[in-house]
């Protein structure tokens, strides 16, 4: 069955491409022919077809071809003969034909509901069918079973009937309920009085039991004969009465009835309707089944109301609107479903899912009337609901997660009511608002008692609170929430909630939720009232309650408030109340540690913590890098003030270094004071995140270079006059010294700080505390603007706060040691963090790490491969990587940024760091932003409004070392990728307006030279010393040497007329791409088929494309012309032609400027062509094999993952193929035949045993040359991704374990000795990184392969 539906669903997306297998489907169905025999039979395969049909009629009904509907409509008109057991196979039970019914009619049903032509034809059949069926179900045996089968079926999915049939199926459906009610319905005595309306709320804060506490009208005797009625109906009996209902129901939707069939429905519902509230009223006890039969004839019987309920809804619908009587009737309906639901709200069986639907659909059918009619139906209605609702909370839980589906279902109903009928009628929306809102006020049932404070709170009460909240939430009108928030305050200030209580818990819940919202009136008035009161907790610390209200009082203070306060963080959405609740939450935070700071024991953390995670939620989005006013940023000084010294902070020492005199002599304090510097951390994980979350929305504490926040008198101030821990508290200064110490790592002794006071002491401790906490979060990334996703610009790095305190001047020298420390050991930190998340990266996901070694190892297609692994496989490793990488990367370009800082001091401490990370992270060097950063900061700088010849000379200076400093450190590891890198750089130079901007890049890179001799630019051995390295990075610069002799290469020339030839190769493209759309495009050349069609993997699944804009189509003919002229050079040198040098490389700069031309566009149009021609610009020089082609390809290739770093993985995945390729063809280094192996291929059987053989035509020498430039461009890349790029070097370790496969292909040629030995040491240094942390999941991979080349 299976394939069939996917076949069908294949046909239907294309039905004129598969017309013949929608005809080899159509006639797999039953023929008209066979199905008109008296005795029909129909085999599985049939049938599989016959649903096969209508799924593809229900996804495809405006079809063409006329013989899917034929076929469908032929079974319909049969359907009569499959209510016998004969039609169908043997292996078909009742399940089987109930499941076939089903989905042949959801079918039918889906097909009618989207073409009203199909529609009408299915109408012609159906009406019949369903009569027939209908007359087939009374009885007994298989046959009446399939034909109830079907009923059961119909009730669910009813396709459409004419007129004249939907009349015929009432009557019979009536003759058959006639049979079904009269023993139920015909003599049940006494009904409820369905005109009854209510007075009042009150009865409905009585208890349960006084709501069961009932009798029958007619006494025992009738109550018992009303029982044994409902006793007397079969199960069977209430199964049909519910598909007649529905039936019934599906036939009104459909078509209009008689009015005269109408009336009997309409009076068919009523009675069911009024027996269902005598129904559910009915207790346990008082039935004579038990356990499992009496629950499932309840719930068929539940069942049977639910359908008789929305055939009544059904009925209303068909009413004349402006008719008097209709609206008599409407009235009628809606006491009915009202007092059914109330009954349903009081049930015995109201937890069964069954009555909780009936319960459901009541309500929906209450809210669809009484808002569809309006006026009178829904005052009335909302006279009735109070009460309903009221019951309804009456029954929910109180303090659940959940109050259950009523509960729900109640709420849903307001909602759409008071959505619905707020523009047509507000008054009585209004009156039934505050109906519920002011009960919550009734107090009722508490007699004469005189002790009321023991009183529990109704539970009605706190539902209701619950219910308004909620209501207030899902509606979201200003209006709703000003109508009920001023009772809710009311009753908190004055009222019963005025002390600790359940009922103030729940109302402040509620107001905080309605504040959530941002009506700004309802906010202020909340955020005012639960200020107030958290301040009143701290004055009042509990003292004079009893325990009850002690609890609650603490509940109050440490959850309920909170959260209250966090709530409303949280749904603040407008930027003017947020930033309003900032500076509120943190002049509370102010209030309440300047009032805890006096209190003895943990009273100031226990006060301040709880609010600690609404402060960092509302300062999510803040910015701190922005201007602010220096009152706002005084509360961020006192509450990270407050922080230090209540020891809220997480620690910032991994280890835990105490001195024991130390602690012996300053005593508890002293030692708490350490501890919240070492920990472990004494207070909730909660306020220890949420301190972590401040940190990167806190501004530098420090006002300007004029007037500093460690004003001795306003750090005074933050302490209580006498407090212990204040100004003349000579232990308390030297606990929060020797804290200090310990937090900046021991590097300022505790006796150093001797002219430092107690309250500055713990100033610098909060300074300490902030600066160290931004990098252990996240690293030290700071709020800011998200547009760049992952990417993080400089001024986003924390260590532009942290360099605010050095600007100060004229500090102590004690101040200075401590701030300049702080700066070393938040970078410390940072580094400490992206050490460790690069091995957690790794570590965290292991073994998907590992599966993709495995898979690449065995990928006949890389590209593809990694293609869908970047675009598809979106992990949490790899956001991690991307995260560590641009956080580094943001470092790097603020410290290099700072280096033309006035103070010669910072800038002093910015080099000094920067080399530190440079040496730990070398990755940074071949960063295009660091590189702009270096490169470019005239441009900044001479914008300066100062003028300073002498800062401005000290600064040029001290970039150009650091710029040539940077630039030889590069080259001396990866000479090709650094070569690419400048002469992006020098693009960019050539497109500047002013001259000296270039003049000061130029001058930069002047007098650097590298060659094959001895280079004195650098000390030691570096990978640029390898001569295949060297002879590659000759080729990467463009440069016309002789790559076989010595030569000495000049960077800054080269790289200027390389980048000066890419800038005309991309003027070139840019200008055939205008001149085309000048011209409004032209046809298109066919795409072109051959080599690299490989690459189509890169394309998943069937999606249409849009149309083709002139770019696009540009795309389409330039790729088609690249990859025509490409093939043609492979084509020529697979047939030993030469190669043309010059024209070649123009080709492939060509194509190469075309791919970087789209680098920015988000379109994935023409994806198949750009994959296409990158393959074929790493595969070319892989065929060809000649130095001159390898030259080109190196050059093209660095070019590529330069102006794109983002390719390298896709770059270097096509070259590792392309390179296990020439070992599986035996080319170059791995020609390992004999006929290659030079003069000792003659020499045979002088030197070896064979026969002599002929040299080849090819010069073996050619390419292995060609491999030899290739490896030492591999060894680059391994340089520049050895740190930050696991997947580029798990595809160099597939390449080294493919070339180190047994047995060994190398070639015999002497040329060949040194490219061998070069491949062995990029083996070794690749075997190296084994400690690396983002090896270190491969180490045991990496042995095998290190053992293997030492053998």
């Amino acid at each position: 069955m299976d394939p069939m539906i996917e076949l069908c669903d294949i046909i239907a997306r294309r039905p004129e491409q598969f017309r013949d297998k929608l005809a080899w489907i159509c006639g797999r169905c039953p023929q008209p022919e066979t199905l008109q025999n008296d005795s029909p039979r129909a085999s599985r395969s049939q049938l599989h077809a016959v649903i096969g049909v209508a799924r593809f009629l229900s996804k495809c009904p405006h079809s063409r071809d006329d013989r899917p509907i034929s076929v469908t409509l032929e079974f319909i008109r049969a359907i009569p003969s499959s209510f016998h057991r004969s039609f169908w196979p043997q292996s078909y039970n009742n399940d089987a034909i109930s499941s076939f019914f089903v989905d042949f009619l959801k079918y039918i049903s889906e097909t009618a509901n989207a073409s009203p032509d199909l529609a009408s034809e299915i109408a012609e059949y159906f009406g019949e069918v369903v009569t027939t069926s209908v007359s087939n179900q009374d009885g007994n045996g298989n046959d009446t079973a399939i034909s109830r089968a079907f009923l059961l079926a119909l009730s669910n999915n009813f396709p459409p009937v004419l007129q004249s049939d939907a009349d015929q199926l009432i009557e019979h459906l009536f003759d058959q309920l006639s049979t079904l009610l009269t023993a139920s319905q015909g003599e049940i005595p006494g009904t409820l009085d369905t005109q009854a309306a209510a007075n009042g709320s009150s009865v409905y804060w009585n208890s349960y039991a006084d709501h069961m506490n009932f009798s029958i009208d007619g006494g025992g005797a009738m109550f018992a004969q009303q029982v044994a009625s409902f006793e007397d109906e079969s199960m069977e009996g209430l199964e049909k009465q519910e598909v007649a209902f529905k039936l019934i129901a599906h036939t009104l939707e459909k078509v209009s009835i008689d009015q005269k069939h109408l009336e009997q429905v309409r009076l068919i519902a009523k009675k069911q309707l009024q027996s269902m509230s005598a129904f559910l009223k009915i207790r346990k006890r008082d039935w004579n089944e038990k356990g499992q039969p009496l629950k499932a004839r309840i719930n068929a019987k539940l069942s049977a109301f639910q359908a008789a309920a929305r055939m009544q809804i059904k009925s209303l619908v068909c009413l004349d609107v402006d008719a008097k009587t209709s609206k008599k009737l409407v009235l009628e309906t809606l006491a009915l479903l009202i007092d059914a639901a109330e009954a349903c709200l009081l049930s015995v069986w109201r937890k069964l899912r069954a009555c909780e639907e009936l319960f459901i659909s009541l309500l929906s059918g209450i809210a669809q009337v009484a808002v569809s009619r309006g006026g009178q139906p829904l005052r009335v209605l909302l006279i009735r609901l109070k009460p309903l609702v009221l019951a309804a909370c009456m029954q929910a839980d109180t303090w659940g997660s959940s109050q259950g589906v009523m509960f729900d279902g109640v709420l849903k109903t307001c909602c759409e009511i008071i959505e619905t009928g707020w523009a047509k009628d507000r008054a009585p929306i209004d009156t039934f608002i505050m109906g519920l809102a002011t009960s919550i006020r009734e107090r009722n049932d508490y007699g004469d008692q005189d002790d009321k404070e023991k009183q529990e709170v109704p539970a009605v009460q706190l539902n209701v609170i619950r219910l308004l909240a909620d209501l207030n939430v899902a509606i979201s009108k200003p209006e709703v929430v000003d109508m009920i928030l001023p009772l809710f305050i009311e009753s908190l200030e004055e009222g019963d909630a005025i002390t600790p209580s359940l009922l103030r818990l729940r109302l402040l819940d509620a107001v905080s939720r309605m504040a959530s919202l941002g009506f700004e009136k309802s906010y202020r008035e909340t955020v005012v009232l639960m200020t107030r009161s958290y301040l009143s907790k701290l004055s009042s610390g509990g003292s004079g309650e009893n325990k009850t209200s002690e609890s609650e009082a603490t509940t109050e203070r440490f959850e309920t408030l909170p959260a209250g306060f966090l709530l409303i963080a949280t749904g603040l959405k407008n930027a003017k109340l947020r930033s309003d609740y900032r500076h509120r939450l943190l002049s509370l935070c102010s209030d309440v540690g300047l009032a805890a700071e006096a209190k003895s024991g943990r009273s100031g953390a226990d006060f301040l913590g709880p609010l600690l995670p609404a402060v960092a939620e509302v300062c999510s989005d803040f910015d701190p890098t922005v201007d602010l006013e220096p009152s706002l940023l005084k509360l961020f000084r006192n509450l990270w003030f407050y922080v230090a010294l209540f020891g809220l902070a997480p620690p910032i020492q991994k280890t835990q270094k105490s001195d024991s005199s130390t602690l012996s002599s300053s005593g508890s304090m002293s030692a708490i004071a350490l501890q919240a510097v070492a920990g472990p951390y004494m207070w909730n994980e909660q306020w220890s995140s949420a301190v972590q979350r401040i940190a990167q929305g806190t501004p530098p504490l420090v006002v300007s270079s004029v007037k500093w926040l460690e004003d001795e008198l306003e750090l005074n101030a933050l302490h209580n006059p006498g407090s212990r821990q204040g100004s003349g508290n000579e232990k308390a200064a030297v606990s929060q010294r020797t804290a200090l110490s310990a937090a900046l790592g021991g590097r300022v002794d505790v006796g150093a700080m001797s002219t430092i006071s107690g309250v500055k002491a713990t100033y610098l401790l909060a300074v300490a505390f902030l600066e160290i906490i931004r990098f252990i979060s996240n690293g030290g990334i700071l709020n800011g603007d998200t547009s760049g996703g992952t990417s993080f610009t400089a001024s986003r790095s924390a260590f532009s706060c942290a360099f605010e305190y050095l600007k100060t001047p004229n500090l102590m020298p004690a101040v200075s040691q401590c701030l300049t420390a702080m700066v070393h050991r938040a970078f410390e930190t940072a580094v400490s963090w992206l050490v460790c998340s690069s091995f957690i990266v790794l570590s965290l996901d292991m073994l998907d790490h590992l599966y993709l070694y495995l898979i690449i190892l065995s990928h006949k297609h890389s590209l593809a491969f990694l293609v869908s692994f970047q675009e598809d496989r979106i992990t949490k490793t790899g956001d991690e990587a991307v995260i560590r990488e641009s956080t580094l990367f943001a470092h790097a370009c603020f410290l290099i940024n700072s280096m033309s800082q006035r103070e010669e001091h910072i800038r002093d401490i910015a080099v000094k760091l920067l080399v530190q990370l440079r040496e730990k992270f070398p990755q940074v060097l071949w960063n295009s932003s660091c590189l702009d950063s270096l490169l470019f900061f005239v441009e900044n700088e001479t914008t300066s409004v100062v003028n300073d010849p002498a800062w401005e000379a000290a600064v040029r200076s001290l970039y150009q070392k650091n710029v040539r400093e940077w630039t030889v450190e590069s080259l001396s590891y990866a000479p090709c990728t650094t070569q690419g890198l400048l002469q992006e750089k020098l693009c960019k130079a050539n497109t500047w307006q002013k001259a000296q901007h270039t003049t000061d890049v130029v001058s930069l890179l002047s007098e650097i030279r590298i060659g094959t001799g001895k280079n004195d630019c650098w000390t030691g051995i570096r990978t640029a010393n390898i001569p295949a390295v060297m002879a590659s990075a000759a080729a990467a610069s463009g440069a016309n040497l002789k790559l076989s002799e010595a030569f000495i290469l000049e960077v800054l020339s080269t790289g200027i007329v390389s980048a000066t030839v890419k800038s005309n190769y991309a003027g070139e493209i840019a200008g055939m791409r205008r001149l085309y759309n000048s011209m409004g495009g032209f046809q298109s050349a066919a795409p072109q088929q051959g080599f690299g069609g490989g690459l189509q993997r890169l394309i998943s699944g069937a999606f249409s494309q849009p149309q083709q804009t002139e770019d696009e189509a540009f795309n389409e003919v330039s790729i088609s012309k690249f990859v025509r002229l490409l093939q043609q050079f492979v084509n020529s040198a697979e047939k030993g032609g030469e190669l043309d040098k010059s024209q070649f490389r123009e080709t492939c700069c060509q194509a190469t400027a075309l791919l970087l031309s789209n680098l920015g566009s988000d379109r994935k149009s023409n994806v198949k062509g750009f994959s296409q021609l990158l393959r074929l610009l790493c595969w070319c020089p892989a065929y060809i094999a000649t130095p001159d082609a390898m030259e080109t390809g190196v050059f093209i290739w660095t070019w590529l993952v330069s102006a794109a770093p983002q390719w390298g993985s896709l770059v270097l995945a096509e070259l590792v193929d392309a390179w296990l390729w020439t070992i599986d063809t035996k080319r170059g280094l791995f020609a390992s035949d004999w006929k290659y192996s030079g003069p000792t291929a003659k020499l045979r059987p002088h030197l070896s045993a064979g026969e002599p053989e002929e040299l080849p035509d090819i010069n073996p020498v050619d390419q292995i040359i060609a491999h030899r430039l290739w490896l030492g461009f591999f060894i680059d890349r391994f340089e520049v991704v050895r740190h930050n790029s696991v997947e580029q070097l798990l595809l160099i370790g597939r390449m080294l374990q493919g070339t180190t496969k047994l047995p060994w292909s190398f070639s015999r040629h002497p040329a060949a000795a040194g490219t061998f030995f070069t491949f062995m040491l990029l083996g070794l240094k690749f075997c190296s990184c084994q400690s690396q942390g983002n090896l270190q999941n491969f180490r045991s991979g990496i042995q095998l392969l290190e053992d293997r080349i030492y053998r």
